[in-house]
């Protein structure tokens, strides 16, 4: 074999050689450890882990055997197994660095995340330099909603290699969910720079334009991810939601469904489905993609009030009093479902549980001027018309030109024998909305009362 060749493709040459010098000594445990590691690295996972547990039956005291053992079933997504594997090597070498980090990444898989982070602290203990268990330290403080610690530590990672993707992609992605926007693009920019054909990075780039509303732009990326990767479900979903937002309805609905395809399990897809659904009035679609997010994940409060929404506007007051309130129970602090539930409440004249929800939606959302209208218009049903009055101006300083509040606040004025400023409202109201049938009568019954 020339000099030439072998540099050509040294990793077939090493197979080779190992594959040889094994079928003159099969126990031969530091050419099975070599071949298994070069399996590994070829992607040859099954054969690795032939040779690796060969090795390891060999030589049961050898703790890299079961680090590289471990590494091996971690590609295969055998987290259990791995972590066993690691923990194997650590008993053997309790200062093992690399065993410690990879580890650490097994449990991170299984969301074992203060094990985890327990792992990558002990590893840098012993040696506070290796950028990536630096960065994998990050990731664990991000998904755990630490997002500025989880900066510092890509930052540290980054400090050690200016180059690392990996630590630019996921700091991205953590600016992003601080909503740094400028700063995320900024790292995604970089890390696109340095590897061209990386498709997550052009899938968290786009659906960084898609939440600071750079919608084409949000578009070009997520086309340029799924061209790289087709299947790549995460990337559908986020470009259906990005022509969600641009009113492609029919574009999203291909893109939705062909995520959904790749991925059946695919809680977010469903939800944004049904949302679209929904806001098209296609009632029915909508109940059953929530009802599908509701068998994934039993604590989903956003699917039970999305589909308590529905069930209120269909009038299913009693289904919807129920996905209200188990909504409520799982996220207590929920305005939206507090504020819905409390407009559910009114439709059944039940108006102070209404007034109870609608007073804590307010407290929570105090920016919400649909709440605080809703809040007036049962307190203009009991009959409390100047605390009705209060509240329809309040949310009529947030919103000048809603024709619902006006209309109600008129009619809280004419009960009041106000007759002017009814009058005012009432015509307000039906010059924003000429369609307001509710203003229309009222103002009709207003011209009878004068």
């Amino acid at each position: 074999m020339s000099l030439e060749d072998l540099q050509k493709d040294r990793s077939e040459a090493a197979l080779a050689d190992f594959s040889r010098a094994l079928a003159l000594d099969p126990d031969y445990v530091w050419a099975r450890y070599q071949r298994g590691q070069l399996l590994r690295e070829l992607g040859h996972y099954d054969d690795a882990l032939i040779d690796l547990r060969h090795a390891a039956s060999l030589e049961p005291d050898d703790a890299p055997v079961y680090a590289e053992l471990g590494e091996v079933l971690r590609l295969m997504r055998r987290y259990e197994e791995a972590v066993e594997a690691f923990a194997q090597a650590i008993t053997l070498r309790p200062d093992y660095v690399w065993a410690l980090g990879s580890r650490g990444q097994s449990l991170r898989a299984l969301r074992r995340h203060n094990e985890a982070l327990a792992d990558f602290t002990q590893a840098l203990e012993i040696d506070p330099e290796v950028a990536w268990i630096i960065a994998e330290r990050g990731e664990i403080l991000r998904v755990t909603g630490h997002y500025e610690a989880a900066v510092g530590e890509f930052s540290r990672a980054l400090e050690l290699e200016a180059d690392y993707v990996w630590a630019l992609g996921h700091r991205a992605i953590c600016y992003r969910e601080l909503g740094s926007y400028e700063e995320s693009l900024a790292d995604f920019n970089v890390a696109i720079d340095l590897t061209p054909r990386e498709a997550w990075l052009f899938a968290e780039r786009g659906e960084t334009r898609r939440l600071c509303e750079q919608l084409e732009e949000a578009v070009e990326d997520l086309d340029r991810a799924i061209e790289l990767a087709p299947d790549y479900s995460w990337a559908l979903g986020s470009r259906g939601a990005a022509h969600r937002t641009m009113g492609h309805n029919e574009a999203a609905f291909v893109d939705f469904a062909r995520a959904l395809e790749i991925d059946p399990a695919y809680v977010w897809v469903y939800m944004q489905r049904g949302t679209l659904c929904r806001s098209l009035g296609r009632h029915d679609e909508a109940v059953t993609d929530f009802t599908r997010v509701i068998e994934l994940d039993a604590n989903h409060s956003g699917a039970y009030a999305e589909r308590g929404e529905i069930y209120r506007l269909r009038r299913q007051y009693a289904q919807a009093l129920a996905d209200f309130t188990r909504a409520i129970e799982l996220r207590e602090n929920y305005a939206w479902a507090l504020g819905s539930r409390g407009q559910t409440y009114r439709a059944l004249n039940r108006y102070d549980e209404a007034i109870a929800d609608l007073s804590q939606a307010f407290e929570l959302r105090p920016d919400a001027s649909w709440v605080i209208a809703e809040r007036g218009e049962c307190y203009r049903l009991s009959r409390r018309f100047d605390e009705a009055i209060s509240d329809f101006n309040h949310a009529l300083e947030m919103n000048p030109q809603d024709s619902w509040t006006l209309s109600r606040r008129g009619a809280a004025y004419q009960a009041l024998k106000i007759f002017e400023e009814a009058y005012i409202d009432l015509t307000r109201a039906i010059e924003i909305d000429p369609e307001n049938a509710w203003a229309l009568a009222q103002r009709g019954s207003l011209f009878r009362q004068m």
